[in-house]
């Protein structure tokens, strides 16, 4: 099936969503998650500063969530599609309970490092599975509604979580943060228990690791959407790579949260937008944000204020905001028995591709400015919608 051989309808509202059995219970857990998640990575993040008194310590927190995350998503993504899902999300949930329990007890650099990579892998895991159930349980109209909601959601927990699990932490210590998400652990995994039952599938087989790859490779409309996702994940943190040496005093925050805020803003509004769900929508999406990076290089090469920066900032930020429409073509289009694989997939990927282009980009940027790495990746998009050749996507221009 591809997008011509099917009309989306436009999303029904969010109320909608709530009144949805599976829906309402993926988007709620998600909330109480995301939010709990960030609280705890601040609290991760300062005790291990405190610990090591270095920064290396906040970056082995970083790091360390990497490489057990992408062998979930690839060596160990064949068992994704195995157990009953509702089993699986309650059983990550859990699993991430105990693990933020360790440092909870504990409060030392190492364990709180060990707990941060285990709890990547848990993240990753949870986050594919949690798109298959979409897939199979939630119709088609309310899943961009779903996605937006729940990327909203990632994007408020991300600032108020780290705004609220710094504060907490250096007022009360890591002990009390870090009890906050190992109880959010708890409360989304009673939410989610309460999901319906699966409709009698029984999935046994184990397939190889790479048959997401191969699913992806071998349909053109998922092959098309992988490219441009690619493209946009390898810059999506260049804004804040770039803000502090582009932004000083009190414009430093606002240049440095300006595309996480354009991202929720774009996200709650086109998640109840039928355009967004079509392949020709997010092709016209991610030509409008390699546009919004060639602007911030105008911009930066111009010497523009620093208030037209965070502006550009936002529009790149709600740009990105289109892989929502993206989690909702593969959710269609893909097997529903593969769906936790393939998303995977796409996670294992965007880590790569992510930690790699922030890289390439950092290192152009200083090497020859930033307005060059603005310039880099507004290029690489725009390379990339014409290697799709969105003239030949299946339902492109439908």
């Amino acid at each position: 099936m591809t997008d011509a051989d099917e009309r989306l309808a436009p999303p029904p509202g969010y109320r909608a969503l709530f009144r949805h059995p599976v829906a309402s219970r993926l988007v709620i857990a998600r909330g109480v998650s995301e939010l709990g998640d960030f609280v705890g990575l601040a609290a991760l993040l300062l005790l291990a500063y405190d610990q090591t008194q270095s920064v290396l310590g906040p970056a082995a927190v970083y790091a360390a969530r990497a490489l057990p995350a992408l062998l979930v998503a690839t060596v160990f993504s064949g068992w994704l599609d195995v157990p009953a899902r509702r089993t699986m999300l309650v059983g990550l949930s859990l699993a991430g309970a105990a693990l933020i329990a360790v440092p909870t007890v504990t409060p030392r650099a190492l364990p709180a490092i060990v707990a941060a990579g285990l709890l990547g892998a848990v993240r990753a895991a949870y986050s594919s599975v949690n798109v298959a159930i979409a897939a199979e349980a939630v119709d088609t109209p309310l899943r961009l509604p779903l996605f937006g909601l729940s990327a909203f959601a990632n994007q408020v927990g991300q600032v108020t979580g780290l705004l609220a699990g710094a504060s907490v932490t250096v007022a009360l210590g890591p002990r009390v943060a870090l009890l906050a998400d190992l109880v959010s652990f708890l409360i989304a995994a009673v939410i989610l228990a309460g999901l319906p039952a699966g409709g009698g599938k029984h999935r046994t087989a184990r397939p190889p690791a790479t048959a997401g790859v191969r699913t992806i490779a071998g349909h053109p409309v998922l092959r098309g959407v992988a490219v441009l996702t690619l493209g946009t994940v390898l810059s999506g943190a260049l804004p804040e790579t770039l803000a502090p040496d582009l932004a000083g005093g009190g414009w430093r925050p606002i240049v440095l949260a300006a595309a996480p805020l354009g991202g929720a803003i774009f996200v709650l509004v086109a998640g109840r937008r039928a355009w967004l769900g079509r392949v020709g929508g997010q092709v016209v999406a991610v030509g409008a944000l390699g546009g919004a990076f060639l602007l911030a290089s105008a911009l930066v090469a111009g010497h523009a204020p620093v208030w037209a920066l965070a502006a550009a900032n936002a529009l790149i930020g709600a740009g990105g905001g289109w892989l929502i429409g993206a989690q909702a073509t593969f959710a269609r289009l893909a097997p529903k028995e593969r769906m936790g694989q393939v998303e995977a997939t796409i996670v294992a990927s965007n880590i790569v591709v992510a930690g790699c282009g922030i890289f390439l980009l950092g290192s152009t940027a200083e090497l020859f400015g930033p307005a060059a790495a603005y310039l880099a990746a507004g290029v690489v998009l725009l390379v990339a919608v014409l290697v799709t050749r969105p003239d030949r996507l299946p339902g492109a221009t439908a």
